[in-house]
């Protein structure tokens, strides 16, 4: 087992890690708005389209702050890391053949 397999093993494990939380709330966003019900007299109160946005939750709440970068990319890079680390201790147990 290389070192250059194990390190993009590592990058794709981390990537989908990644990729499937931001599918799950994507899902729970949509989930949360197809179960939402609505007041109707509220609604005719607002004339713009904007009040359903404001009652539902829809992912991630977009900050400016690059803290939320650190740890994003923090925990990418700890996750690979944790992958790599295991996978290369199984590796050199293995017996090679």
């Amino acid at each position: 087992m290389t070192r250059k397999r194990i390190v993009m093993e590592s990058v794709l494990f981390a990537a989908a890690i990644y990729i499937g939380y931001f599918v799950f709330m994507m899902l729970q966003g949509l989930v949360l708005t197809q179960r939402h019900v609505r007041d109707l007299d509220l609604t005719r109160q607002y004339e713009r389209a904007e009040s359903l946005q404001a009652q539902v939750a829809f992912g991630m709440i977009e900050r400016n702050s690059e803290w939320l970068a650190v740890a994003a990319i923090g925990g990418f890079i700890l996750l690979g890391s944790l992958y790599g680390c295991v996978r290369w201790m199984l590796a050199k147990r293995r017996p090679q053949s």
